[in-house]
């Protein structure tokens, strides 16, 4: 018998190889795929919910559809209506849980801008990218029912869904004010919940989130001193040159009396008022007897 050549050994080994990597392959768990999204014959806001008093352990939300489904242990319990984040406040996509629940909590970030007249200036007001005019003041957002997803603020509340089926947001899942209610009642912190559909990814999300807070800076500072400069020129205009005759008289510092204003008529200082004689005391007299007894004889020893 002839021994095998080197190349048959080497073919043989990489049969015998790629076998084994089939194999394996054959034998590696996959994570089951998500549920599919239960059909409904019509999708009717805001939503329903069918648990009782059933705990919710898993949110699937998918923000190209704009639903969310909500599930106990591998039944569906329920589905509401969702408003994710625009396309340049995009929601991230990925796997979350519930970190934190506040019911009455309030955007430090976004609300509404008042001047000092309490008249609204600005409906999309952000903290760090707006200016509030002198006087004016900031007014946040509600996030009533709030449910936290990630450490830089993005979570689920209650919100305004103008068009169900929309995106609406600045990157949180607004939630229908009759559902978030059930949501938060039923849903204990460390509850995952799943966001799929077209969105960057957290890694990419924070990315562009550091990018936005650069550039919302610069704005900042630009309209920061925008505003300084118009308010100094609004100063500068009503200001009175120090010898314009209308302004006030500087005040001395060394006890002297200032010098009138050019144009200003001498004045010749009043004399100090002579002070009133002293009232001289009241005489008392005594008082006379109102029947004075009679007069004593002549010769009476008094």
């Amino acid at each position: 018998m002839k021994p095998k050549s080197s190349l048959a050994i080497l073919r043989a080994g990489l049969v015998i190889g790629t076998v084994f990597l089939a194999s394996c392959q054959l034998f590696k768990k996959k994570p089951p795929p998500p549920p599919p999204e239960p059909v409904k014959a019509e999708w009717k806001y805001p939503g329903e919910w069918t648990g009782g008093d059933k705990p919710i352990t898993r949110i699937a939300i998918n923000v190209d559809t704009q639903r969310a489904t909500l599930y106990s242990g591998g039944e569906v319990v329920g589905w509401t209506y969702v408003a994710s984040g625009i396309t340049s406040f995009p929601t991230p996509i990925g796997e979350f849980k519930v970190l934190e629940k506040v019911v009455d909590k309030v955007s430090n970030l976004y609300g509404k801008g008042y001047d000092a007249s309490g008249k609204l200036v600005n409906s999309d007001f952000k903290q760090g990218r707006d200016v509030i005019p002198p006087g004016g003041k900031f007014v946040a957002a509600p996030m009533k029912y709030f449910m936290r997803l990630t450490g830089d603020g993005v979570g689920m509340h209650i919100g305004l869904i103008s068009k169900p089926g929309r995106r609406a947001s600045h990157g949180c899942i607004r939630l229908p004010s009759k559902m978030a209610p059930i949501l938060y009642a039923h849903t204990s912190i460390g509850t995952p919940v799943t966001i799929t559909g077209s969105g960057p990814d957290y890694k990419t999300y924070l990315a562009q989130s550091a990018a936005k807070a650069k550039a919302n800076a610069a704005k900042y500072a630009s309209a920061k001193k925008k505003l300084d400069d118009a308010t100094a020129a609004a100063a500068a205009a009503t200001a009175l040159a120090p010898d314009d005759p209308n302004g006030p008289n500087p005040t001395p510092t060394n006890g002297t009396t200032p010098a009138p204003a050019p144009g200003t008529p001498a004045t010749t200082p009043a004399p100090a008022p002579t002070p009133a004689p002293a009232t001289p005391p009241e005489e008392v007299k005594p008082a006379v007897p109102a029947n004075p007894p009679p007069a004593p004889a002549p010769g009476t020893a008094q």
